[in-house]
């Protein structure tokens, strides 16, 4: 009878340990740790590998790895997952570090605690350490230099001369910039088109450029209110090119000509397309549609009447026979 309870006891114990050792080792994990030259010169680098065989599904993860290399630094780190030529259901998770060290002397680079996790097991191993040997590059027994050769004669130019060229060089430039602008100003400048002819010729170009139809309306819109902005303060003698939003609303109000309708919506426009010059948000395809034709209808509706384009038109011509007269001077 005690036999046989001696018996079932050790059996009992036997399970437990069964059972503790498959907690223990829920899965199989492999580590190795290498490096690719064990002995080296100060300042030279080397590779240090760690390679861990688990389960495809497994995170791995060295937990103290960059902080336990000891006098080593970390020039630079590699991490890969590689499945190809593996076992069915394995991978192995390669860290491959670049160190160097100035540092002489016989080294052993510490184990590295290596964490293994699939679903809720978890396995934790170390890496064997690893012998580095860095030697010094010299071995004590050279000489100094007792002798210094006299210094070579300097084949360049004398410091004083490359700044009396330097500071011609500058004084030429500044003749040179200065008669251009003589030049330029004496021809006069040519003349500009009509704002109405100026803003339909703009916005046919704006077109041709399909910003809309390549989706960038940062842009589009960016042009297009450039356009009817300097449309609206050649038209009608207000200065909003350069207004800011605020600027704009209150300089708007005051202008004299236009239908309040289009006062309004000239800052409408300025409000709801800053976020997409500025902000690169997008538009519904109808919106852009309604401000494209909107811009047509501005310009059409604005425009000069009879009188004033025939008047327009007298201006150009007297500014293209002044520009004429100044080029016939000249010659």
């Amino acid at each position: 009878m005690k036999n046989i309870i001696l018996v079932r006891r050790f059996s009992l114990i036997a399970l437990l340990v069964c059972l503790v050792a498959s907690w223990s080792f829920a899965f199989d994990v492999s580590v190795k740790a290498n490096v690719d030259n064990a002995q080296v010169f100060i300042g030279d680098m080397f590779n240090y590998e760690i390679s861990v065989t688990a389960p495809e599904n497994a995170i791995v993860d060295l937990p103290s790895f960059v902080g336990n290399l000891g006098s080593f630094e970390v020039k630079e780190m590699k991490n890969e997952r590689i499945t190809e030529g593996m076992p069915k259901g394995t991978a192995k998770f390669t860290w491959l570090a670049t160190l160097n060290t100035f540092v002489g002397g016989d080294f052993m680079i510490a184990p590295q605690q290596v964490l293994a996790v699939v679903g809720s097991d978890t396995v934790r191993t170390n890496t064997d350490p690893v012998a580095v040997k860095v030697a010094p590059r010299t071995t004590g027994e050279e000489e100094d230099i007792l002798e210094v050769e006299d210094p070579m004669a300097d084949p360049r130019l004398p410091q004083w001369l490359y700044i009396l060229l330097g500071v011609l060089g500058a004084i030429l430039l500044v003749v040179a910039g200065w008669l251009l602008h003589k030049k330029l100003r004496k021809q006069g400048a040519a003349p500009r088109l009509p704002p109405y002819e100026e803003a339909v010729l703009a916005l046919k170009e704006l077109r041709v450029r399909n910003y809309l139809a390549e989706g960038n309306q940062g842009d589009y819109f960016m042009s297009m209110g450039f356009i009817t902005r300097r449309y609206v303060e050649r038209r009608f003698g207000v200065e909003i090119l350069d207004a800011t939003v605020a600027e704009l609303k209150q300089r708007m109000a005051h202008v004299s000509g236009l239908p309040q309708a289009y006062k309004e919506s000239v800052v409408t426009l300025a409000v709801e397309t800053e976020p997409v010059k500025f902000a690169k948000m997008k538009l519904d395809g109808e919106r852009c549609r309604f401000w494209d034709e909107w811009a047509d209808r501005l310009v059409e509706d604005t425009k000069p009447t009879p009188e004033e384009q025939q008047a327009e038109k007298e201006a150009l011509k007297a500014a293209l026979a002044n520009v004429k007269a100044a080029k016939k001077k000249k010659k």
